[in-house]
């Protein structure tokens, strides 16, 4: 698809006026602002000093005869650049005090206000809470962050930052979400490489009403490792073993390109096109279909599963590939009457893992993830009802 690319240069007063009058729009597949103080700060000198900052990639979006200008890149210059006007950062150790002060003079009850999740911050986060500086000072509850220097109204009127506008020649909405995608995840933000789960995310935006269904609320949570679960890892590959019922064809010729076979399962949900290798997309999780279902799977994994946080990705494979398969792929129930049975028996496959030393040490080979894949739903399967 061919695209005109603009370029150009505006002034740290006119993108924060873009900013605050949310003409820059920032997908969801975005990650939270992430850079350091330090980092913030260098930014800064890198102004007053006249060195080269990259340019902001922005890409000109239409929908519902509606216009976007999304950010593909530049989110934490831009935020930077906001928080630094506003003379705020967010600070961990700064948050973390307050939390505790405030939980030890109210008895642990919550406020709304004061819990402002300052460490999700963006640009996005703080312009919902008002057009301009007092009314976004006013909305945040004072000690939650770390003040800092501010610069004034010359230094934003006389220095400048570039960008480059991306203008893809369709007016197809489908064709633009893929082209925006394939275009966020070609960007590495100011050198810091996107995470595959990160960069995966960007894939959702080719259908916004599914992002849900790839990475729901509750499976953040969950922990590996001190690392998000994956879900879409055990989509894909339960996917796979619905479509053919054979534990050997998981993943078969993907060994070293996992992150490939992850990102194909999604293209194919997405543009309900499920190639040979996936089970077809029921029609009943379509347009939101899928909810009740992973209501469900939140219920039932808080009835089995007793934490959030794992140390072994033998550990997770076992309790969730099971569990998942049968209440979305197979839309079972389960006797939660043999709860404690059931997490018996999990638990030996376990150990049993995990005291094979070829085992434990290589658990991402393909032929430990099938056995693990083919245990967890033969022990679930005795369970269902």
């Amino acid at each position: 698809m061919e695209c005109r690319v603009c370029y150009g240069e505006y002034s740290l007063d006119h993108w924060l006026n873009l900013i605050l009058k949310r003409n820059l729009f920032l997908p969801k597949y975005q990650r939270y602002f992430v850079w350091s103080e330090e980092k913030t700060n260098s930014l800064i000198k890198a102004f007053q000093e006249g060195q080269f900052v990259p340019p902001v990639t922005i890409g000109y979006f239409s929908n519902d005869d509606k216009n976007y200008n999304l950010i593909l890149d530049g989110q934490q210059r831009l935020t930077s650049i906001l928080l630094s006007y506003l003379g705020i950062f967010p600070d961990k150790e700064t948050y973390k005090k307050t939390i505790e002060q405030y939980a030890d003079e109210n008895d642990n009850k919550e406020d709304e206000e004061l819990f402002d999740e300052i460490l999700e911050w963006s640009f996005k986060k703080l312009t919902e809470k008002g057009r301009n500086k007092n009314e976004i000072l006013q909305k945040i509850k004072k000690g939650n962050y770390k003040e800092i220097e501010t610069i004034d109204d010359e230094f934003l009127k006389t220095h400048y930052m570039g960008f480059s506008y991306l203008v893809p020649q369709t007016h197809d909405v489908q064709e633009q979400q893929r082209f925006y995608s394939t275009a966020f995840r070609n960007i590495n933000i100011q050198g810091e490489t996107l995470l595959p789960q990160e960069s995966r995310e960007s894939l959702y935006f080719l259908n916004e009403n599914l992002a849900n269904y790839f990475n729901p609320d509750f499976v953040k949570e969950i922990k590996v490792n001190d690392k998000k679960m994956d879900f879409v890892r055990y989509l894909t590959l339960l996917s796979q073993y619905k479509k053919c019922d054979n534990i050997k064809k998981i993943a078969y010729g993907y060994a070293k390109k996992m992150e490939k076979l992850y990102e194909e399962y999604i293209y194919a949900v997405v543009n309900n096109d499920q190639l040979n290798i996936f089970a077809d997309f029921p029609d009943k999780f379509k347009n939101g279909g899928y909810d009740k279902y992973l209501e469900k799977l939140d219920i039932y994994m808080k009835s089995i599963v007793s934490t959030r946080k794992f140390t072994s990705i033998i550990e997770t494979d076992m309790y969730f590939f099971g569990l998942i398969y049968l209440i979305l792929f197979n839309d079972k129930e389960i006797d939660t009457e043999k709860v404690e049975e059931l997490r018996e028996r999990i638990s030996a496959k376990i150990d049993e893992f995990k005291y094979d030393p070829n085992h434990s040490k290589n658990p991402g080979a393909l032929k430990y993830l099938r056995r693990r894949v083919e245990s967890s739903i033969d022990v679930f399967v005795e369970y269902e009802k």
